[in-house]
């Protein structure tokens, strides 16, 4: 397994965080976080790329999925501060290379206060960390 899971971390959290004065980012998925707005970013899959194995014995590619979420409360505005976030950290995620495959809005259904966006993405990284639309 290739993992370059805290360099993609920390290269959207420290974007994030500078953009977003007051934003907390985590790497790991929270159903609801303590703390608002919050981004959490976490790997949801690393996978062998089979057709791009070669003879060697070590992994050389692996296909990575990652799950974004951006939550916000804010009493005024809170889809507006949600998609502000969003956006900068999608601009990072495609700027590494990562496609991304699915966007949704989650109002909460128990609990109104909060907004947040749920987005998934995709890419394969290689061996040096050379990461590719997938």
């Amino acid at each position: 397994m290739l993992d370059f899971q805290n360099e993609i971390f920390t290269k959207v959290a420290t974007v994030v965080r500078s953009k977003h004065e007051g934003t907390t980012a985590m790497g790991e998925y929270v159903r609801s976080p303590s703390k608002f707005p919050t981004v959490t970013l976490e790997e949801t899959e690393n996978v062998s790329v089979a057709e791009l194995e070669d003879s060697s014995k070590t992994e050389q590619y692996s296909g990575l999925g990652y799950r974004l979420q951006v939550f916000s409360n804010k009493t005024g505005g809170k889809k507006a501060e949600a998609r502000a976030i969003f956006a900068t950290a999608d601009e990072v995620m495609r700027g590494l290379g990562f496609r991304r495959i699915t966007y949704s809005t989650t109002p909460e259904l128990y609990d109104s206060t909060i907004y947040s966006i749920l987005a998934t993405y995709e890419a394969i990284v290689d061996v040096n960390g050379v990461i590719y639309k997938r």
